[in-house]
């Protein structure tokens, strides 16, 4: 779709033509298109105008992730226009230079065949007066090799090994932020090297990790806000791995609770000397997970699991 603006009216139209993109470098190109365009004009319900112009000119361009590349650039154009009334059957033509801007993105779809969202401006000077086009274009091309195979087989290795690199950088950016247990960094990268390899197994295990460990704290802060202190430890203690305030609060709830371990300790022993083990390990367990280095504890849970066992193959 056009729209045109000359002798002070805007002029609605259509075009179609040709384009070819010729890659120069690794960012520089040079962007060829000629184009027709067909005008009615505001001022008369009689009149049209045609234009045929040749583009040439040279742009940059940037390749994404995903076979999408960006484009722009400016340079010089030339235009044939044609200006004719229906119904006296004048008639007048006339050749004038002019300047294009033109910026774009492109799909690569199959094989070979592009995708291409354009818009563009031109200016020209026609009678005196400046002949202006906005356009916005869908385009379909096929590309053409330019270079011998060898060419194209390195570009893919290095497109290929580009893209290793980003999902490199970005797992490992990654890690360091589940070593300073900064969660949501984390996940954000995880999710970045999903997005440029959706089976990175690794990735995909952190991610699962750490929505895990989000879920964990949120169900011990609720524990939590219902006085349910021990139920919120193991909780704690398993998302702390990956949240920095999991970890603060487990820290805390292991410093508000250190009194309550001699209780707990009597409580256990009391368990295991009425042989109810599981009662035994269960309070051990909290035991554990207040204070992991309490000797005591930990004697009685190897006794309590050995003494167990013994009834299990017995039985």
């Amino acid at each position: 779709m056009i729209t045109g603006h000359y002798s002070d009216s805007l002029n609605n139209g259509v075009g179609a033509g040709f384009f070819s993109f010729v890659p120069l470098s690794d960012s520089g190109m040079l962007y060829g298109a000629l184009v027709y365009n067909r005008f009615s004009l505001a001022h008369s319900s009689n009149s049209s105008m045609q234009s045929f112009g040749l583009t040439i000119i040279p742009a940059l361009y940037y390749t994404l992730p995903s076979d999408f590349t960006i484009y722009a650039g400016a340079g010089l154009s030339l235009h044939y226009y044609t200006l004719s009334a229906i119904k006296t059957d004048a008639y007048d033509s006339t050749t004038k230079a002019g300047f294009s801007i033109s910026a774009g993105i492109t799909r690569s779809l199959f094989e070979r065949t592009l995708l291409i969202a354009e818009c563009a401006y031109t200016i020209s000077e026609l009678s005196h007066k400046y002949f202006q086009t906005a356009s916005f274009s869908i385009k379909a091309g096929y590309q053409f090799a330019i270079h011998k195979p060898e060419y194209y087989v390195a570009k893919e290795k290095e497109k290929a090994a580009m893209l290793e690199k980003q999902i490199e950088e970005n797992f490992y950016a990654g890690i360091e932020h589940v070593k300073a247990k900064d969660h949501v960094r984390a996940l954000d990268c995880f999710n970045q090297v999903l997005s440029l390899k959706p089976d990175h197994k690794d990735a995909l295990y952190y991610i699962s990790a750490i929505s895990q460990a989000k879920e964990q704290y949120d169900a011990a802060r609720a524990y939590i806000k219902n006085n349910k202190d021990y139920d919120a430890l193991p909780l704690l203690a398993a998302s702390s791995q990956y949240i920095a305030d999991a970890e603060k609060t487990y820290k805390y709830m292991q410093i508000k609770h250190k009194q309550d371990i001699p209780e707990l300790l009597k409580k256990a022993v009391d368990s295991f000397n009425n042989k109810n083990y599981d009662d035994c390990i269960v309070t051990l367990n909290i035991v554990l997970l207040i204070d992991p280095d309490n000797t005591v504890a930990k004697g009685y849970m190897v006794q309590s699991k050995r003494i167990k066992e013994t009834i299990k193959k017995l039985q």
